[in-house]
């Protein structure tokens, strides 16, 4: 053989050496972050409240038919009363934070906490009126678009939420104003006024069965829209209760306390 076809011997043995060598896979792409995994409707709920809106949130005890998983056989605030210490350790309003709660607990009815500063409020607070006064009162703010905001509907009462402000100061002047009412027999309460000892809590309407009446929104809350102070929502429920019990509201009017 040649000189020449030796070479070209070798060269096509090395050719089909290198043919036979596998090749090393380049280095693996980096995983793509996996999305969220799917999560059950009331927990999608919690998530997009704390999107939405930003109010500290906590779980509450979970409800199974007529009964409270608190185990009470009467429990009077069935499905709207948090798991004990959740409210100091859980309550948030991030939605990834709201998120890891709900995956440990995914059935847990969706309580907002008062008292704490949120987006469009100093202070998140309640006005808690039986729902006779309260459908009265939601007409006569819906006259006054200032002073209209988020209303929860459930348990026999309606929930008007409020800025309670700063200070505090209007929060009493509330609470003073609403003890003659009480006196009389009426429930009208301020919710997350200071000080607080315990938190005040809302239970929020989500997907499911929550207490024994379920909770809806009677005024859904506007994304972005600050909440009404506390003292344009209160001065309309002497009204309301004028409206709704006239010869009550005589009487107390009459011989004030």
């Amino acid at each position: 053989m040649t000189a020449e076809g030796q070479r070209g011997q070798h060269v096509r043995a090395w050719r089909s050496g290198v043919a036979a060598t596998p090749i090393a896979s380049p280095r693996p792409a980096r995983a793509a972050i996996a999305p969220h995994e799917p999560m059950g409707p009331v927990a999608e709920a919690a998530v997009d409240y704390a999107r939405r809106l930003g109010w500290p949130l906590t779980p509450g005890f979970a409800v199974d038919g007529g009964r409270c998983a608190c185990g009470e056989a009467d429990c009077p605030d069935y499905g709207a009363h948090p798991v004990p210490g959740a409210w100091r350790i859980a309550a948030c309003a991030t939605p990834s934070l709201v998120r890891v709660v709900w995956r440990m607990c995914a059935e847990a009815p969706v309580l907002t906490v008062l008292g704490r500063p949120v987006p469009g409020a100093d202070r998140l607070g309640a006005v808690s009126v039986p729902a006779l006064i309260g459908v009265a009162a939601l007409e006569l703010l819906a006259k006054r678009s200032a002073a209209s905001g988020p209303t929860v509907d459930g348990y026999g009462r309606i929930s008007f939420l409020v800025d309670l402000g700063h200070d505090g100061d209007g929060a009493a002047e509330a609470v003073a104003a609403f003890d003659c009412w009480r006196r009389a027999g009426l429930d009208l309460a301020v919710l997350g006024a200071m000080p607080v000892r315990q938190p005040g809590y809302i239970p929020l309407p989500t997907p499911g069965f929550t207490g024994r009446r379920g909770v809806v929104w009677a005024v859904k809350p506007v994304d972005g829209r600050a909440l009404p102070p506390l003292a344009a929502v209160v001065e309309v429920f002497d009204r309301a209760v004028r409206s709704t019990y006239p010869s009550l509201w005589s009487s107390v009017r009459a011989h004030p306390a």
